[in-house]
C-alpha cells in the first residue's frame, strides 16, 4: 500500500487544506454543546488519488461536490474532492504533521489542544465562541499564536 510522506500530507493541508470546528448539538436538546476539530483537504478530480490514499491510510471520508453550473464565474469546473477527518485519529495526524506546517500550524496546535482539553466536554457559548473567533483570527493572520489563544479560553473554563 502506497503512503505519502508526513511533509507532503503537510503540503496539501497548508495549501488545500481547511482545519476547523464543528459545533455539535445535542440531539434531545437540539443546543449545542460541543466542539469536534476537523481537517478537510479538497482536491480536483486529479487529486481525488491522493486523497483516496490519504483515506486508506488515516482514515476519514471522501466525498464529492459536483460544481458544475454551480459557479457563475467558470462553467468549466468540475467535480471536487473532499477528504475530511476528525477525533482521534486527527490528533494523531495533527501530531505528526504540525511541525512541517508553515500556514497552518498554530491552527493545528489549536485544534490539538482543543481535542486533548474541551473535546467530549460541555462548554459555554462564550467559550464555543471565542474558540470559533480565535480559528477566524488565525485564518487571517497565520503567525497569531496559539499559546495566547489557549490562555484567554483556559480563563473561560475555570
Amino acid at each position: 500500500m502506497k503512503r505519502l510522506s508526513w511533509k507532503y500530507i503537510a503540503g496539501l493541508v497548508d495549501g488545500e487544506g481547511c482545519i476547523d470546528c464543528q459545533h455539535v448539538r445535542d440531539h434531545r436538546t437540539k443546543v449545542y454543546h460541543y466542539l469536534r476539530p476537523r481537517l478537510r483537504i479538497a482536491l480536483g478530480l486529479p487529486g481525488k488519488q491522493v486523497l483516496e490514499i490519504i483515506k486508506t491510510n488515516h482514515g476519514g471520508n471522501v466525498s464529492e461536490k459536483n460544481l458544475e453550473g454551480h459557479n457563475k464565474y467558470n462553467q468549466n469546473w468540475g467535480p471536487a474532492f473532499y477528504w475530511q477527518l476528525e477525533g482521534k485519529r486527527l490528533r494523531a495526524l495533527l501530531q505528526n504533521i504540525v511541525n512541517h506546517l508553515e500556514i497552518k500550524k498554530e491552527q493545528a496546535k489549536l485544534a490539538i489542544w482543543i481535542l486533548d482539553h474541551i473535546t467530549g466536554k460541555q462548554v459555554t457559548d462564550e467559550v464555543r465562541e471565542r474558540l470559533r473567533d480565535e480559528m477566524k483570527a488565525m485564518k487571517r493572520d497565520p503567525q497569531r499564536l496559539s499559546e495566547q489563544a489557549v490562555a484567554g479560553i483556559q480563563l473561560l473554563i475555570r
